[in-house]
Parts: structure tokens; sequence; C-alpha cells
């Protein structure tokens, strides 16, 4: 076992090691420190925005990504349905016509066109339900395409970027995410960095919306052939119609899963916003199939890991969503759940009753998992989630994985590395 304190860091955000003693944090403020053992130093990031999340390839690359401010309050919004609506009615008001007869008539077709849009059933050809599980669908159309900006009218004032770095963090390439939708998720394919969003996850005066795309920046073709026609400033957007929450993805995989929230229904239908789903399997190549794994009711999913048997385990969000006169909003629910995907089927995890479950994983390689309780506590399976034990740690409020090893961040400002033969 290895011990940092950061004591120069009131409280850690999230982490990622590098070597077995030296990695980066960010911090609640969203300022970024780089650590070697007990030491940290301040990396200088792009002033135009604060940093929400991070990741890197090494110490010299990286990506950061963020937002300029804090949203004003918004009252009332527009999702699919009410732009769509929206721009009919500008239209309506911006044609002029010598009679009010046939401005209405012209609205009306324009409308009637929408619906007709909206109900052509072609789109269903590329879904096809997986016969070994009713949570299960495939779906055949190519979801890779070049991107183009996506708006949620409430989110007015909202500025996302991300920014790269290939020399220490001295410095950075920023550019504005082509969305104005929260930047909840970061990873890397090979050199490629991957940035999901959601439309909004928070519930208050400006409406949930639980929608979200994939952009990808990079042209490193090592797992998909097709990223290396992928540029700037038209890159490469794979749109999720689901907000985005994590992505799951380690160097020997060959599949990336994104997690978040269930579909967001839009206008017109396709396949994507018309199947339900908390899960996405693409493969690495970007290339179809998909699936797409949906879990019990309207929760949402908030890690996602993989076990060396392929057994999805999931822990979900310890609140629903329900439509409440016209606005989506949440109820609670009295813990966080933690699910087995085997079999084609949900089942609950062979843990105690009574915990609410924070995050799950499994370390690449080997058949260890381990699942973090909300009180801090800490499961560990040596069996592939056959069976689990409790372990002597406390205070644990975040998981990762460096190689084969677990890491973790305890209390606000300690890291600790348990090798493989730590936890025995």
């Amino acid at each position: 076992m290895k011990v940092y304190t950061l004591e120069r860091i009131e409280s850690i955000q999230d982490f990622q090691f590098l070597t077995d003693s030296s990695g980066f944090v960010l911090d609640q403020a969203g300022h970024l420190h780089q650590f070697r053992g007990n030491t940290t130093n301040v990396v200088d990031t792009p002033a135009s925005f604060s940093v929400s999340h991070f990741h890197f390839l090494d110490e010299a690359h990286g990506a950061i990504v963020g937002h300029s401010r804090l949203l004003s309050i918004q009252q009332g919004s527009l999702g699919s349905v009410g732009l769509g609506l929206l721009l009919l009615v500008g239209l309506y008001k911006l044609i002029a016509q010598p009679t009010k007869l046939q401005r209405w008539l012209i609205g009306t077709c324009c409308l009637v066109g929408v619906l007709l849009l909206s109900c052509c059933s072609a789109w269903q050809q590329y879904r096809i339900p997986d016969a070994s599980s009713p949570y299960s669908t495939t779906l055949t159309r190519g979801l890779l395409k070049a991107g183009s900006y996506h708006l949620y009218t409430a989110n007015k004032g909202l500025h996302s970027y991300v920014a790269f770095t290939d020399s220490h963090g001295q410095r950075w390439d920023t550019h504005p995410l082509p969305t104005n939708f929260y930047a909840t998720a970061l990873t890397a394919i090979g050199r490629n960095y991957l940035v999901g969003t959601y439309a909004n996850p928070y519930e208050g005066p400006r409406a949930l919306h639980a929608d979200g795309d994939i952009w990808i920046y990079g042209n490193d073709s090592i797992y998909s052939k097709v990223l290396h026609k992928n540029t700037l400033p038209h890159h490469y957007s794979i749109e999720v119609k689901r907000g985005i929450r994590g992505f799951s993805f380690s160097s020997d995989s060959s599949q990336l899963l994104v997690f978040g929230s269930d579909r967001m229904p839009a206008i017109p239908k396709d396949e994507v916003n018309s199947t339900e789903g908390n899960i996405l399997v693409l493969p690495a190549s970007l290339e179809p199939n998909y699936t797409l794994i949906d879990v019990p009711d309207t929760l949402e999913v908030c890690s996602l890991a993989q076990s060396a048997t392929n057994e999805l385990w999931a822990t979900l969000d310890n609140k629903k969503t329900r439509n409440a006169n016209g606005k989506l909003v949440y109820y609670p629910l009295p813990s966080k759940k933690l699910l087995r995907f085997r079999g084609g089927q949900w089942q609950e995890a062979p843990l105690p009753s009574g915990y609410s479950f924070e995050q799950v994983l499994f370390v690449p390689g080997t058949p260890n998992g381990y699942v973090l309780a909300t009180t801090g506590g800490l499961f560990e399976t040596k069996d592939n989630g056959a069976t689990w034990h409790s372990l002597a740690l406390q205070g644990v409020r975040k998981m990762h994985t460096w190689r084969q090893n677990l890491v973790l961040l305890q209390g606000q400002n300690r890291l600790v590395l348990l090798n493989s033969d730590t936890t025995k």
C-alpha cells in the first residue's frame, strides 16, 4: 500500500495515477494540479473556463473540458419538439402573406410535414430486438457523422470548452464545444479524446433535459480506421440522444461503454431516440453494430463496469423521473442500487442488504472487483462477483485503477494505491 496526502489541496474532486507515485488531481474549485508523492503543483489551464473533467495519456499529453461560467436562472425551456415548433412559428411570422388564411395554410402544411416525418417508420429496419434479452436491442445503422452545433434553449449563456496539451500543460489548444450542453464525461480511445455531454442533469427552474452527444477529437486510426479523416472544425460526433454520465473503456477492450440517462424522445423519430436504454455499447471501431441496454424503470446509471466474464455491473441513481404538469422532475428513492447484467437479465447483486452504492469497478485483466458504498466503505470480490467481502477501509470517496492496481481517494485529500496483494 502506498499513501499520499496532498496537504496543499483542501478537497480533491477527481484524480488519475500515471505512475505508482505521480499523476494529476482536480480540486473542488476546478483547478488542475500535478502530484509527485506528497508534493503538488498547480497546472496553468486556460482562463476562459473552469475545468470539470480531465484525462491524460501520459504526463505530456492530456485534455480538459469545462464551462465558462454558471448559468443564470432561466424560466422555462424547450426541447427538440419545442424547438421545432418555435422554428415553425418563426417561419410562419417571417413569410409575408396577403391574407391570414394563407398564413394559416402555410403554418398548417409545415406542421403536418413535421408530423408526417416523425411518423415515418423506415428507421425501424435498423432496430433488431435481442432474442436473448428483453433489455437489449441491436442498432445496425452507423451513428458516426460530422458534427454540427447542438442547442438546448434553456442553457442560454452556457459555453463549454475542450483544451489539449502536448507540453505537460505549458500550452493549451482550446476549442469551444459545438454545443451549450454540459460536458459530463471525458476519455480516450488510442490518442483520440471523446467528450460526453448532458443537456441539463439538474432539477430546478430550468427543465431537466436528458439529451447528449459524444464529440470526438483526433485522427488516430489504431482502433477506428474512419477517424483518419477526422479534422477540426468539422470533427465527428455521435448523437446518443440521452444524457451521458460516463464512459468505460480499457486498452485491452474491444468495446466502449457509454452510460447515463434513458432516451430523449424527439421528432423526427429514429432507432436511437425511440429505443429505451441507459447503456450504449459501441465497438472500438465506432462502426455498427451497436447495442442499447436498458436498466429497469427510469433510473440513471451512475457507474458501470465489466468483469472478466463480460458481465456488466451498474450502480443506479437514487431518484426517478416523472412528468409533473408537463415538467420532468425527480422524486427520491431510499438507496442507490447495484445491479448485475447476467444471462440477459438484471439481477440484484449478491451483497448485504441495507447498503446504498456509489461506484463499481473491476480491475482489467483480473477477477478482482470493488464496490464503494455511500457510507465510504468498500467491498471486494476475487472471483468476478460470485462472492463479496468487506475491506477494513473507510472514508473512501472515489475509485480508479492504475494498471492492475486499485487507487482510491480517501477523505478530502488522501490518495491510496493498493497493489494486487494488499487486500489478500
